[in-house]
This record gives structure tokens, sequence and C-alpha cells, in this order.
């Protein structure tokens, strides 16, 4: 290695790219069949020149799954005798764009248990989402081997490392995404059949033929077009939002729950709740919601079938809990016991002057922590996309995987999270609001 060679690793292509576009690297290195020829024009690029080092591709399976493995790799001996796996791969490595109509639409199988595929790339011709469709080069290869053992297929976006954990657990049954074996990879998984061989490309800036040259306006309405409007991109934000809101509903519904059920243990004289409690607390604050997440949906619901959206609710329910039955309890202990002695004085029953008396007080005092938590968890539901659930976050890779556009998509997310932390404030404000006029109008 050259000593005067400064090497700089990126999460993805896409922000690699960001980094060539802005100067920050000179040279980015990637597969030749990363770009097409009207990325390269678009974004001012071209290739400097080829490598010569064999990059041998194959499907990853898990360690000893050697009858899925050979299914496999008979299939891809039929279709290489036949001459169909040439014939993939020409169609998909080809430079010009691929129109949806032109896409061969394998017959699928619908009932069974389903072949589960984790692919950890988002861009042509590999793997990418194409009218809400998961198609590329890779994936026509695991639709024809699912229709070729009689199953139905599931696709699904990966990190690496969360693919890689997912196929050691049984979560999936293969991995792709332009694969590369490596001998300290097959230390940890097994490979089927080299299906292609490629090679390294070296990209540097072309700025004299990039496209774009216009005014800054003009500019932007084309990025906008791109990124939202051409393919109803906007339908990945929206499904994303959809998903955001549905897991943080759920989440704050449940979370409540048991963090009421939390705050009435610690509250009790019980040793044994109250060290429950605690332990519970410590455990939720000191480990990462990731981490958290990673564990309920590899380790505890590992195998069970469980639908990574109700895995999330359930991981983030129980993480809100002990901040929301801190906040419970803080806000009850805030009120004067003499409130309580007062309600009894003037005729109230112990639990309605609680229902009455306390609660209300108890409630305006620590709205202002619960929104807090309301606002942290709707945020960190940004890490959903680690167990291969498309949220807002997620839809903004996918866009940003088909127009290599690292700064705008993220700019709409952030001010959708903003909209989405303002409005959840005015939501339990006005709640607050309408239930201090119920208990206003109540006789007494």
């Amino acid at each position: 290695m050259r000593p005067d060679i400064d090497r700089k690793f990126f999460k993805n292509t896409t922000d690699c790219l960001e980094a060539l576009q802005k100067g920050m690297v000179d040279v980015m290195v990637e597969d030749e069949d990363v770009l097409t020829d009207e990325d390269m024009k678009r974004m001012g690029l071209k290739v400097a020149f080829k490598g010569k080092m064999d990059l041998p591709t194959a499907f990853g399976f898990k360690k000893g799954n050697t009858e899925l493995i050979s299914l496999f790799n008979e299939f891809l001996s039929q279709i290489r005798s036949d001459g169909t796996l040439d014939s993939i791969i020409s169609f998909w490595s080809s430079k010009h764009v691929v129109q949806w109509e032109d896409i061969p639409k394998i017959p699928e199988v619908s009932e069974g248990m389903p072949l589960k595929v984790g692919t950890c790339a988002m861009n042509a011709p590999v793997s990418y989402v194409l009218n809400g469709t998961w198609v590329g080069m890779e994936v026509e290869l695991v639709r024809r081997f699912a229709a070729w053992i009689g199953c139905p297929v599931e696709v699904s976006y990966f990190d690496i490392p969360s693919l890689i954990f997912g196929l050691q657990s049984g979560t999936l049954d293969m991995m792709m995404g332009s694969i590369t074996i490596t001998e300290e990879r097959q230390e940890s998984i097994d490979f089927g059949d080299v299906f292609m061989v490629k090679h390294p490309a070296y990209f540097v800036r072309d700025n004299q033929n990039a496209e774009g040259q216009g005014t800054v306006v003009n500019r932007m309405k084309g990025r906008l077009y791109q990124n939202i409007i051409h393919d109803n991109r906007w339908h990945y934000i929206s499904d994303g939002l959809l998903e955001t809101l549905k897991i943080s509903f759920f989440s704050v519904i449940l979370g409540s729950l048991l963090g009421i059920l939390l705050c009435a243990m610690a509250g009790s004289r019980n040793k044994f709740f109250n060290g429950f409690v605690s332990l519970y607390v410590l455990l939720m604050r000191g480990i990462p919601m990731l981490v958290l997440l990673l564990f309920m949906f590899y380790v505890v619901f590992s195998g069970s079938g469980g639908k990574p959206t109700l895995v999330a609710i359930i991981a983030f329910a129980l993480n809100f809990a002990s901040g929301a039955s801190g906040v419970f309890r803080s806000s009850l202990d805030s009120v004067p016991r003499g409130q309580t002695e007062a309600g009894l004085a003037l005729g109230f029953s112990r639990l309605a002057a609680f229902f009455r008396i306390v609660l209300p007080q108890a409630v305006r005092k620590g709205l202002a922590s619960f929104k807090g938590n309301c606002v942290t968890l709707v945020k960190n539901t940004s890490v959903v996309g680690y167990i291969a659930i498309v949220d807002l976050t997620r839809a903004s890779d996918i866009i940003r995987s088909r127009t290599f556009d690292a700064f705008l998509p993220l700019v709409i997310i952030s001010i959708i999270y903003l909209i989405l932390a303002w409005a959840i404030g005015k939501i339990l404000d006005i709640t607050l609001k309408q239930r201090k006029a119920y208990v206003l109008r109540q006789p007494s």
C-alpha cells in the first residue's frame, strides 16, 4: 500500500459518490457496473480505468445449510448450461436504463414457507426498488430459484452486519448484494457457486461533461423531480411516514400502559416490586435502543415468524415504559399529600380524590417530560431499518440509492420529523385542555 494514498471508507455507494462530487475524495473504487452511463453523465463522473483483479460474486448461506446450498448450485448449473444465466447478466449489466415494462415477469408461488432473502445493496443493477417492487440481477435470480423449488420469496434490505447476523440466526435463508467471496467471510458463512466475476472500476470527476449547469432554481427543480416525482418516489416517503406513525403510536400506547404498571409497582411497599422496577429501568436506560431492537428481533423473536413491525413496537414500548414510569412517579410525588387529605375532608372517596384532584395536577406537571419522551421515541424509530422495516429514514435511503442524491431526501425527511415533533406537542396540549375542561364541568 502506497503511503501517499489516504483511504476513506463510507457506509454505502451514495455517501461515497457525494464525497467524490464534493471533492472530499479524488477517486471512488467500486464495482464496474455500479453506475450507468446516464448516471455518470448526470453526476459529472467518468471511469478513469478498470482494475484487473477478479471479484468472484456469489450468494451467501448459513453455515452448514448444505441442503439449500446444493439446491441452489443445481439450479445455477442448470440455468448456466441453457444460457439463461448469461442472458440475465447481459440484460442487467447493460448501460441502458432498465424500464419497468422490459423487466421479465417471473410467475411467483403464493403458498408455502417463503424463501427469506436479505440484500445489502440498493442500487442498480444488483438489487433495487422500482415501482414498489424489488428488481435487479440478483433479485431475478432468487425469484427464478424460488419458483424452481416451488415457494414464495421475500426480499428485504439490511445493513451488512444485520444481514450476516440474520443469516447466522436463521432469520434469513440467503444473502445477496454483490457479495464478493473472501477467506475471512468464508469463516462466518457459506457461499454458493460463483455466478459471475466482476472487476473494480476507478471513478473520478468529469465536470466538463456534467449535466445540470443551469440556474440554481432549475437544478433544484430537477432534483425535486428526480427524488420525488419520477417513478412516484413520493410513495416511499408517504408509506414510510405511515410506518413511522404506526410504530410510534402503538409504542406510546403500550409503553404508557407498561409505565403505569411500573409506576404502581414502584410506589408499593413490596421490596421485590421495587427491586424489579429499579433493575428494569437500569437495563432500559443502559442498553442503546438499536442494541435492544436487534436483540429482540434476532434473539428473542428469532424463528418465531413475528413481523418486524410488531417486534419494533414491543421493543420501543419496553424502552418507553422505563421513561414513562419515571415521569408518572415524579409527577404524582410532586402533588402534596395534603391535596388528597383535603379531598377526603370534602367527602370524596380516596379513588375519587385521586382522579379528580391529584391526577389532573400530576398530568399538568408531567406533560412536558412526557412530550419529550414521545418526541424522542419518534426520532428513535429511525433505526427500525436495521430489521428491514421501511420507515421514513429507510424510505430516504431507497430514494438516495436510486438518485444518488445524498442531500435532498435527508432534508425532506428531517422537515417531516420536525413537523411530527411539533404536532405531538400540539396534540398533547389540546388533550390536556380538554381534560381540564372535563374536570371543571363535573358536579361537586
